[in-house]
């Protein structure tokens, strides 16, 4: 991992990530509401074992405490046309074990069919941690029973490691090496790309 990893993180504080499909925005306080009402939504608390309703005073509180960090990275996903669909993050960002956590990714339920936000979240929020971070590894856990996410673990090359009972919950941690995704992302890119060819074709 780079030894400037703070620098780079408060550089990406005030840089988004240009997608084909999205974009990855920093997150400010003025998506507060948006990112509230989507982690209240019955599915995402569940996904995220979110026992309480979030109000968005505890989004502002938890927006302070995350501007006071120095190894963590939050953004909203935002598709072309400005519309508010998601977040994503890479945190918990350790040189000395040459590791980060990738979570809090949420794609609204509504913008699921049509363009591959999903698809293109993961590829943009890894490629920053494997390609500017230069993250040796990727970790993350995701329910036993949360199918879409563990579907796209598995091709991206997410390797178990251990599980963890959670409120009677089981989750399971995987943790993704850059040579692992090196080998995966393009064809875990293909819909994208596809995506890319159309809106060109269009233009």
């Amino acid at each position: 991992m780079v030894g400037n990893y703070k620098d780079i993180v408060r550089e990406y504080r005030n840089k988004k990530i240009v997608g084909v499909c999205e974009d990855l925005i920093p997150l400010s306080d003025e998506y507060s509401e948006d990112i509230v009402r989507l982690r209240n939504e019955p599915r995402n608390k569940y996904c995220l074992h979110q026992t309480y309703t979030v109000a968005v005073e505890d989004q502002l509180r938890w927006y302070d405490s995350y501007l006071e960090r120095d190894n963590d990275l939050y953004w909203c996903i935002i598709d072309k046309s400005g519309g508010f669909i998601g977040t994503v993050r890479i945190y918990d960002i350790d040189p000395d074990e040459d590791i980060c956590e990738h979570g809090s990714f949420i794609i609204d339920e509504k913008a699921a069919f049509g363009p591959p936000f999903a698809v293109e979240a993961m590829l943009l929020s890894l490629d920053f941690a494997f390609d500017v971070l230069k993250s040796g590894r990727v970790l993350n856990d995701t329910r036993d029973d949360n199918t879409v996410m563990n579907r796209i673990n598995s091709r991206l090359g997410f390797e178990f490691y251990r599980e963890n009972i959670l409120n009677g919950d089981r989750y399971s941690y995987r943790y993704l090496t850059s040579d692992k995704y090196s080998a995966n992302r393009s064809g875990f890119a293909k819909p994208v790309e596809y995506w890319s060819t159309r809106l060109s074709d269009k233009m």
